[in-house]
Order: structure tokens, then sequence, then C-alpha cells
């Protein structure tokens, strides 16, 4: 499945004083748009499927992008499901309907897709002992939840681009994400309970493939060289996956430290301000690190940190970045073109802007990894 020319119609149907500028940052961030759309396909249509099906995979990607109020998105997984013939549960799936009676794995893969695409921080090791208990393998596993984690991003970067052009917000979240089991935001001193600048460790809760076992395809995907033997137990767990793997990480390199654009420590902030919502202590602690070392400004982190998503920053430059990153990943139906109009009535370029909108989602990404598969200690 290509979505490229949909990535690319995003932007060059744009008839608004920006449209100029728009069309300078496709060309400046193509390879963006290009790595997005081989990421997509990794993950709704991957050269081996196994048993998470290219029809299931996209009647799920259809799912996902509805809770994540991407209805263009959406639509465009749904086109694509309808070419595939789906069984017509799969349609009902896909369309957020009440599910048939379906087996216990098909039913387990919708409660997981559900629970991470709109409440990532609630996932627990409980949820995946329970996909164990339907069945799944540790690879299937890791196989759904990039599924998961590349269309929320995907979500995001829609999304973004289209409030580049001018969309306006009804246009954007005509999807109402339905309501779910969990609960509403606890307050904020309890969502950021835990936060910390200093190293943590991951402890996967799947186990990582073993070095000495991974087949040619796996260790490509992990880069590995004769001389290069200490790899990461994270980068392990996610080598159950390698056709993801493999396209993911430079499509991460090229957003977090591609040329021009936005500041390294702008896109370290639009990764603060994802991690804070989505409750990633590990990628939090990462990136609050590298943005001190950046800014040499700890002073924004521990406000941070103390005040959660709602905090006030007292700068003029930092704070927008940040309320943006936190609006695009907490509240995706009420998303506009009025918040990108914001950053730019505050001195930042389209491009800084889709640079910001990129680091924000790529780190939905990264978070619907890093904090579901497993979770961070302090270390001994």
């Amino acid at each position: 499945m290509d979505i490229l020319p949909f990535l690319t119609a995003l932007t060059t149907s744009a008839t608004g004083p920006h449209r100029h500028h728009l069309a300078e940052v496709m060309t400046a961030r193509a390879d963006i748009l290009s790595m997005s759309a081989q990421a997509n396909a990794a993950v709704v249509s991957p050269q081996k499927p196994g048993r998470l099906s290219h029809t299931l995979r996209t009647a799920l990607a259809t799912r996902m992008a509805r809770l994540s109020c991407a209805p263009a998105l959406a639509a465009l997984y749904l086109e694509t499901l309808d070419g595939l013939n789906p069984a017509p549960s799969f349609t009902a799936l896909a369309q957020n309907d009440a599910l048939p009676e379906a087996d216990a794995f098909v039913t387990a893969l919708v409660r997981y897709a559900d629970l991470v695409t709109v409440r990532p921080k609630d996932a627990t090791q409980a949820d995946i002992e329970a996909l164990r208990h339907a069945g799944l393998t540790d690879a299937e596993i890791v196989h759904l939840a990039e599924l998961i984690a590349c269309v929320c991003y995907l979500s995001r970067l829609t999304l973004g681009m289209q409030a580049l052009t001018g969309a306006e917000a009804g246009t954007l979240a005509d999807t109402q994400a339905p309501a779910t089991d969990h609960q509403t935001d606890a307050p904020t001193q309890e969502r950021t309970a835990g936060f910390t600048a200093e190293p943590l460790e991951w402890i996967p809760y799947l186990q990582p493939v073993k070095l000495e076992d991974a087949t040619e395809e796996q260790r490509d995907a992990m880069k590995i060289t004769p001389s290069n033997t200490k790899i990461s137990d994270y980068v392990l767990t996610l080598a159950h996956d390698p056709e993801s793997l493999a396209v993911r990480s430079p499509l991460f390199n090229a957003i977090m430290y591609g040329r021009d654009g936005l500041s390294r420590a702008g896109r370290e902030m639009g990764a603060l301000g994802c991690s804070l919502i989505n409750h990633c202590l590990y990628c939090a602690s990462v990136h609050a690190r590298r943005f001190i070392q950046l800014t040499k400004r700890p002073e924004l982190v521990e406000t941070l940190f103390s005040e959660g998503p709602d905090a006030c920053l007292n700068d003029e430059y930092w704070q927008p970045i940040f309320d943006f990153s936190v609006k695009l990943t907490r509240t995706p139906a009420i998303f506009s073109s009025a918040d990108v109009t914001f950053l730019r009535d505050h001195g930042l370029s389209d491009l800084e802007i889709f640079d910001l909108i990129c680091a924000t989602g790529i780190f939905g990404w990264a978070n619907r990894l890093m904090h579901t598969l497993g979770h961070s200690v302090s270390p001994p």
C-alpha cells in the first residue's frame, strides 16, 4: 500500500497564501514523506504478514485512524480495505461498529489497538499478558505494536500537514473518537509522577531476539557489524519485526537530526511534550537530558516535570512549541490551522512547524513502543 501520493496531495492542493512556502517545505522534506510511506507499507502490507494478514492490518489501520481523528487517512485505508474484499466482520471492525462474534485472537487485537491508540499511558504488562493469553507470540505482539504506533504517527502527520494548508478544525476532526473503558485524565501530579532527567534502564515485557540467533534480515535491520555486539534490549525486542525496524530507524533519524528547519532543541521539546502526555518515562528522561545539553535550561525541564502538560514556562519561545506538541498529542480532535497560525505569529517558519509536527508524531510512535512493550527502572 503506497500512501506517498496521498501525503503529497495534502499540501500540493493548498490554495492559501502559504502555498509557495509549503511547496518549498515538501521539497526540503521529501525524504521524510517517502520514508513515512515506506513505514506504512512495512506495517500495513509487509512482505511477511503472518496471521496479521494484510486485510486485518488494513481494517485495524482504518479503525485507528478514525480513533485518532484523522478522517482523510481513515478514508484512504477504508478504500484500500474495500479492494481486499474483506469479510463483514473486518468491515465492522474498521468502521468502529459493534463487533460480531469473533475469535479471541481478533478480539484481543482490537482491544489492545483501541487502548494504545487512545490512551497509551494506561497500557501495562497485564495488557501484554492478555495478548499472550489470546495466543499471540512475542513476534506478533511487536508486529501489532508497530502497526498501532505507525498509524498514530501518520495520523498526526496528516492532521499537521492539513493544518499547514489552512484546513478548518471541523474538517480535520469530523470523526469522534468513541468512549473507552479507561478513566479520564488523572490529576497532573499523578500523571507526572516518576519523570526524571536521570538515566533510566528499560526492561522489556517480551523476550528480546537473541543476537546469536538473529536472522540475516534481523541483523541487517539492527545495523549490526562484526565489531558491533552491544545492542540494546529495546532494539533486540523490535527486531521481532525487522521490516518495520529497518524503515523506522532512518525515518526517526531524518526527523530528529535533519538539517535546517527547527533547531535540535526545538525537536527535543516536541519529544518532551509528547512523552509527558503518553507517560513514557524513558523517552522523557533521554530527551530531557538532550534538551538540557543543547539549551543549558534545566529549569524548563524541572517545570515540565513538576507541572505537567499544563506547565507555565514563562518563555515566549518555548511555551508555544511545548503547547503545540501537547495539543497535537493529547487532543487531535480539536487540532486546527489556528494552532499553526499561532506558531507563525511567534516567528516559526513553515519548515520549522513541519519539523515540530514530525518530531511530535514520531515520538507518539516511539512512546507507544517504549512505554507499552516494557517499563523503566532506576539503575542500581
